[in-house]
């Protein structure tokens, strides 16, 4: 069995016992913070982390940058040019890989832990010393490039592109995480290096880590790897709200026989206290698959859809309620019609007390998906960091789900589930 055989195994046949999980929050002497789960049940040792900002920060004009650069970070690093670095972790049970979001740019890492020195040495190298040659940033240029052409006659990511164009416009939100074929094009290996230099530091970094490792080691790997980095940023970090959302409805003309239709509204931060309300009702409205009530009432009832949905999204300090359907270009009006009827009715009268309850049990049971890998773990680690969120949360979850009434659901149904905030952005031939 190959090394990368073996990763492959013990990831999908040992998952973790979730009941023994205990969080520690380590500071290293460089000042670098991580949350860490120690588990001996399987040889891997896993780390998912990111720093705040993501494409916020691509420069006017070179939008892209920064999913240009996390394309490029295993492209060779040191004195390993591209081939010899990707075949090096193949060859030590490494994975490792990077992207850029709307307002992170993010990292994950896995190792086989009688490989951790090494394998935390290739990191290290690959976000502190990356070779970004020019044969590299070309080849990855070329498949960005084309990668956008394709998307361009892709209806769904047009109506998601149009969406956020318009509802984010004037907001750093708005710009497409992928760049333009124009501004890809633009994009030179100063501004991939400005923007490593510039927005990677242990200020605005988050980590967490599980795995087959001591509390010591990982000190000391975790410090290595990230200590070097710049203390802080020299920009502002912290990303502006858009206060002046709109409201009604956009159509972008396109000669496609269906469309692709997006809406959403103003939501919920992820460490606010009633987020979990909102995710509750959100369930029933259009979160919960073949149970949501949008589900069944414009799918199944009416046959207008193939699916539809509608989910919170945390963005930092710009949350909403998102959702989206596909629907023929003739029936476009009555699915937004249905749409608009089934967020009255939820925010008038709100959910009943089955659809309480069923909500309460799927996030409740749900919770146990993070727990089968120690990527998994580590990436939750990372991520309740990123939210605000502090260590109880593990321990206090489920109170807090039960702990909830149906009559405080209900109220936040009513004040966050307003039809007439929703915004539409159709893409197809309607008019």
């Amino acid at each position: 069995m190959t090394i990368k055989s073996k990763l492959f195994f013990l990831l999908f046949f040992f998952p973790l016992n979730l009941f023994s999980m205990n969080v520690t929050e380590i500071k290293t002497k460089n000042q670098v913070k991580f949350w860490f789960v120690e588990d001996n049940s399987i040889p891997i040792v896993s780390v998912n982390f990111s720093f705040s900002g993501g494409a916020f920060f691509d420069k006017i004009g070179k939008e892209g940058t920064s999913s240009f650069l996390a394309s490029l970070l295993d492209e060779g690093a040191g004195n390993l040019d591209s081939i010899k670095f990707q075949n090096r972790m193949d060859e030590i049970g490494m994975k490792m890989s990077f992207s850029s979001s709307k307002d992170s740019f993010s990292g994950n890492f896995q190792i086989i832990s009688e490989n951790k020195k090494e394998g935390f040495e290739l990191l290290r190298i690959a976000i502190t010393k990356p070779r970004l040659e020019a044969k590299d940033i070309e080849k990855i240029r070329n498949q960005i490039v084309s990668s956008l052409k394709l998307k361009e006659i892709d209806i769904s990511n047009l109506a998601t592109q149009k969406f956020h164009e318009t509802f984010f416009s004037s907001h750093n939100f708005g710009r497409n995480v992928d760049g333009t074929v124009s501004s890809i094009k633009k994009i030179s290996k100063n501004d991939l290096e400005d923007y490593l230099e510039s927005n990677l530091a242990i200020s605005n970094l988050v980590i967490g880590v599980s795995g087959n490792v001591k509390v010591a080691e990982i000190e000391s790997l975790i410090d290595n790897t990230f200590g070097n980095l710049l203390p802080s940023v020299k920009h502002q970090v912290k990303i502006p709200k858009k206060s002046d959302l709109p409201k009604g409805l956009l159509i972008e003309k396109k000669d496609f026989p269906q469309s692709a239709v997006l809406f959403g509204h103003k939501g919920l931060e992820r460490n606010n206290k009633d987020f979990f309300a909102a995710r509750i009702v959100n369930y029933v409205l259009g979160g919960g698959g073949f149970q949501s009530r949008m589900y069944k009432n414009v799918r199944e009832k009416k046959g207008l859809v193939y699916s539809i949905y509608s989910y919170l999204v945390p963005y930092k300090n710009n949350d909403i309620v998102l959702g989206g359907f596909q629907t023929k270009n003739e029936t476009v009006y009555e699915a937004i019609s249905l749409v608009k009827d089934e967020w009255d009715k939820i925010g008038k009268n709100g959910i009943t007390q089955k659809e309480f309850k069923e909500a309460k049990t799927y996030y409740k049971g749900s919770f146990s998906r993070n727990f089968t890998s120690t990527s998994s773990i580590s990436s939750l680690l990372m991520t309740v960091q990123e939210y605000g969120l502090d260590q109880n949360y593990f321990k206090n979850r489920n109170k807090i789900i039960d702990s909830l009434t149906l009559k405080e659901v209900n109220i936040v149904a009513k004040n966050l589930f307003k039809k007439d905030n929703l915004y539409f952005t159709i893409v197809g031939n309607v008019n």
